[in-house]
């Protein structure tokens, strides 16, 4: 299973959303390297399919977004929906649902 993590450093969720990730692949028994990219320029957003920090993309595919044609890419904070509330990490139960489906591919 191939798992990203894109950031930028002044994101002030990406130590939460990687601590999610790394309890959540433990969790689920699951044994690979994330590879870990920060995202330092503007520019560079674009190269790496960036849609904001924190991302995590599975398999090649982001955890709440499906990207297309009209995708923008750019450094930005990013919400996740964790049950009813808006946060800036995805919660371990959105990783966990996430890899499962990844699972059954």
């Amino acid at each position: 299973m191939k798992v990203e993590f894109l950031y930028f450093e002044g994101c002030p969720n990406h130590e939460i959303a990687l601590s999610n990730l790394k309890e959540s692949l433990s969790e689920a028994g699951i044994q690979t390297e994330i590879e870990i990219i920060n995202v330092e320029k503007p520019e560079d957003a674009a190269k790496h399919r960036f849609l904001g920090s924190p991302s995590i993309r599975i398999n090649d595919k982001d955890l709440e977004i499906a990207e297309d044609n009209e995708t923008e890419y750019s450094m930005r904070c990013r919400r996740y929906k964790n049950g009813e509330k808006m946060e800036g990490y995805p919660s371990k139960i959105v990783i966990l649902k996430k890899l499962e489906a990844n699972e059954e591919d």
